[in-house]
């Protein structure tokens, strides 16, 4: 019986009720599809800022940034096991290590910048992202641009530095910085050449925003760094830090803005059209109440009403506005990262937000349902 009368009034005025899941379906649509794309935005602007460099310099107290940014002689050597105790501590917000050996030698007349590196990788990375730097094997080699360009040296050719012999596996592309001037190659073939087993110059690490505002993050990793390392200082790149931190808030703000605004349609045009039922069903509604059916099953009819068009208008909306995102958001997202898809882990989460708005919406006028006074009602009638 009571499956029959929802049926009944969903019959009743069945454009009304059509009209109501047309709008709630656009609505859910608009609302996955800008949440989606938002967040595949947000996720490739920040790859963007990550690609442009490690953001943080860790080096001993009393070194100088200076000598480590040009490789002068005057650079402090420490133990490499530092970056390895540097990536247990978990509560540090700094990740993407990468020990660092660097060393000025001569080659074809000009001065070059030996770099040993070995990225080290912390038990709470993903594999989504990685390391900016790639490791190298004993034997490879890797090209800054202008070491590429003055060596004439391409892909497959072989180069010799000091005493080691390197095939080179890669040249990398103009960035207009000191990088471009370096050799790099594995780090523990680099400390052999150098004579300085165990020992490097400096760590690069990238200090992740996920702790509210700049500030904040910067405060806090300053204070457990020097908390778990007061041997240690570190020197933050400012420009890359805070780049990835406005990247990250405009897309959510202005996610949160638009869903919002989304949220606030979706109520009103529930409301909207229960405070019209109501009214247009007033007479059957005081009938009703007169033979002796109580509020809460009838209030209870209207809600499962709405629940089964909420039900409907998220499973519909979650699947159109879910490929509308995957369709238009792929051609411009133009980093590695994960393949753009559903996701379909949402799907609950969505159903469950729209029927509680729905349901959130439909007792504005239940409100006025159980205010009605069934005897003026039919007095009136």
């Amino acid at each position: 019986m009571f499956l029959r009368i929802v049926a009944n009034q969903a019959r009743y005025k069945w454009g009304v009720s059509l009209l109501v899941l047309a709008a709630m379906i656009a609505l859910v649509t608009l609302y996955v599809y800008l949440n989606n794309t938002t967040r595949f935005a947000n996720r490739s602007m920040q790859l963007i800022m990550k690609s442009m460099g490690h953001n943080l310099l860790i080096l001993p107290k009393e070194a100088s940034p200076l000598d480590a940014y040009l490789c002068t002689r005057s650079q402090i050597d420490f133990p490499q096991k530092i970056t390895e105790r540097l990536s247990k501590c978990l509560d540090l917000d700094s990740k993407y290590y990468v020990s660092v050996l660097q060393s000025q030698v001569e080659m074809a007349g000009r001065n070059w910048l030996l770099t040993g590196i070995e990225p080290l990788k912390r038990a709470d990375e993903t594999a989504e992202k990685g390391n900016l730097i790639r490791p190298l094997a004993r034997g490879e080699a890797r090209l800054g641009y202008a070491a590429r360009q003055a060596l004439g040296k391409r892909p497959g050719d072989r180069i010799r530095v000091l005493d080691g012999d390197f095939e080179i596996v890669e040249t990398l592309p103009a960035k207009g910085a000191i990088d471009d001037y370096r050799i790099y190659i594995n780090l523990q073939q680099c400390q052999a050449l150098l004579g300085k087993e165990g020992k490097i110059n400096l760590v690069l690490a990238f200090l992740c925003m996920h702790r509210g505002s700049l500030d904040t993050v910067l405060d806090y990793q300053n204070g457990h760094l020097a908390k778990r390392f007061p041997e240690l200082k570190q020197i933050a790149r400012m420009d890359i830090a805070q780049g990835r931190y406005l990247a990250r808030m405009t897309t959510q703000r202005s996610l949160h803005y638009l869903l919002g605004i989304v949220l606030v349609v979706t109520v009103l045009i529930v409301a909207i059209s229960g405070l019209q039922e109501v009214g247009e069903r007033k007479r059957e509604l005081g009938i009703m109440i007169s033979m002796g059916t109580g509020y809460s099953y009838i209030v209870s009819l209207y809600l499962a009403k709405m629940l089964v068009i909420a039900l409907l208008a998220s499973l519909v909306g979650f699947s159109v506005g879910s490929h509308l995102a995957v369709h238009f958001t792929t051609p411009f997202l133009v980093v590695n990262t994960r393949p753009v898809a559903i996701v379909w882990r949402q799907l609950p989460a969505i159903m469950g937000l729209t029927c509680l708005v729905a349901v959130a919406a439909e007792m504005i006028p239940m409100l006025k349902l159980v205010r009605l006074d069934p005897n003026a009602i039919l007095i009136e009638e």
